[in-house]
């Protein structure tokens, strides 16, 4: 058998030391290409790159993100700092790895002194908003900093159907009035439980949103099954669930990802009939994926593969055409790559690289072959890179060669071992240096994600109105 090549535990550390970049002078910063463009950030919940037309799915699930994507750069190979939507949301905002920002769902929220993407371009004259959904989003872990209006959605199955009109309207209003603007849009359509309109699109021997076949009991709710055919009923009870059940699982998702992608394009039609297609930037990702049982787990928490890791990043910039790149990039090089476009310097202590030069063509990318660092809620830790991944947490160690093998499937950990060591060093040393400057502050007690989890609608609203800045900006909790 050939022998694979070895990522030396130079190469992967020199790969994996991620710049503390300085907030450079105005007048040194990097020409704008884009000095007065717009800036509007579709992020979907739990979409899977692999289930997008566009990239290669047997299904048509995605006709309108794939008009987009038909005009747009599309990276084959983006990577998130986390499986988690607030732990990847923060990496996005800060360009910051999960340590290096510290956020928690459980009693760490962003602290004031991070710098974030809304802060940086409001202070260059952006006008911002963010419409979110979904209980992890809350303004209580500080995500809202440098949003002129942050409205929330405090549900789980908050949709695009609520945020996306609400964005088109504030975004046709800062048009009226001559203003730049940066907005973010995030849905929660893909996000168990299923709850988007019945359809028989992909699954039609199974009746939409009925009980699995499996579980006849009223218990039987999809958002319930973590492990690969088993499904969590009650404490101490697991049932298996059939192949048709799983198979149904997977045609909602599809099904999602579809209603999801309508919206998307009714958003769509609606920026183009205000001719603001023509001056915007529009970026399309996800925070994380979903398991959807490829790898033991049908949920995304916990899960390290790239079922959940890999997202769709689709970038449109006014002027330019269909562009295909393979390098792998990170959900943090977002933030530096939309700064460079804008003509504004890096943002201090940024571990994040600009890609501008992958979409404008300018020759290679001077950080080519960047590792990616991820890492779970509940300890496990990831690093991709030179086409490798390491899967590591204190009970295992995973190894895979992408390039043969992207479905991450063939486990090289006990073979090729001078390449484990080397990636699990660099990935522990990269993280343990991220961790000594995390940019964190205690949440009040009581107010993590469990607490919020077990509150009313009145009691959450009471705690909103206690905190800072929690005014009239923001959509009361549903």
């Amino acid at each position: 058998m050939k022998k694979l090549p070895v990522l030396p535990c130079l190469l992967a550390s020199a790969l994996c030391a991620l710049p503390r970049v300085p907030l450079r002078a105005a007048g040194n910063a990097a020409q704008a290409v884009t000095p007065d463009y717009n800036i509007i950030m579709i992020v979907v919940d739990c979409l899977r790159a692999d289930h997008l037309s566009s990239y290669g799915y047997y299904r048509n699930t995605s006709p309108n993100i794939d008009a987009l994507a038909g005009g747009a750069a599309v990276f084959r190979q983006a990577v998130a700092q986390a499986p988690t939507t607030l732990l990847s949301f923060a990496s996005m905002f800060t360009s910051r790895n999960v340590p290096a920002h510290g956020v928690n769902a459980l009693d760490k929220a962003l602290s004031d002194s991070a710098l974030t993407l809304a802060e940086i371009l409001r202070i260059h004259n952006y006008k911002t908003a963010a419409f979110m959904g979904g209980l992890l989003l809350n303004p209580l872990f500080k995500l809202d900093q440098g949003f002129d209006a942050y409205y929330h959605l405090n549900y789980t199955t908050a949709s695009f159907k609520d945020t996306l009109p609400a964005a088109l309207g504030w975004a046709k209003e800062r048009n009226g009035r001559q203003e730049k603007f940066f907005l973010v849009a995030h849905g929660n359509d893909l996000h168990t439980p299923y709850v988007f309109p019945a359809s028989s699109l992909y699954d039609r021997g199974f009746k939409a949103n009925r009980r699995l076949k499996s579980i006849p009991e009223a218990e039987s709710r999809v958002f319930a099954v973590y492990k690969r055919k088993l499904l969590l009923k009650k404490a101490g009870e697991v049932i298996k669930l059939s192949d048709d059940d799983v198979n149904h699982i997977v045609a909602r998702y599809d099904e999602g990802i579809r209603y999801a992608d309508g919206l998307i394009g009714d958003f769509l039609r609606g920026l183009r009939s205000e001719k603001l297609l023509d001056r915007t930037i529009l970026i399309l990702t996800a925070d994380h994926g979903e398991g959807l049982f490829d790898h033991d787990y049908f949920f995304h928490d916990f899960n390290l593969y790239d079922d959940t890791l890999r997202v769709p990043l689709i970038i449109k910039v006014p002027g330019t055409g269909k562009k295909e790149i393979a390098r792998q990039v990170r959900l943090i090089d977002l933030m530096p790559t939309l700064l460079e476009l804008a003509g504004i310097g890096p943002a201090r202590d940024a571990r994040g690289s600009s890609f501008k030069s992958l979409l404008s063509g300018e020759g290679a990318d001077p950080e080519a072959g960047r590792a990616a660092f991820s890492e779970s809620s509940v300890g496990g830790k990831a690093i991709r890179s030179g086409g490798w991944k390491l899967i590591w947490s204190a009970k295992k160690t995973e190894l895979y060669y992408l390039k043969k093998d992207p479905g991450e499937r063939d486990d090289l950990a006990g073979t090729e071992k001078e390449t484990a060591e080397a990636l699990k060093k660099a990935l522990l040393d990269g993280l343990a240096a991220d961790e000594k400057d995390a940019l964190s502050e205690a949440l009040p007690s009581g107010a993590g994600f469990t607490a919020a989890m077990a509150r009313t609608d009145a009691e959450q609203r009471e705690l909103y109105e206690k905190l800072p800045g929690c005014g009239d900006t923001r959509m009361a909790p549903r």
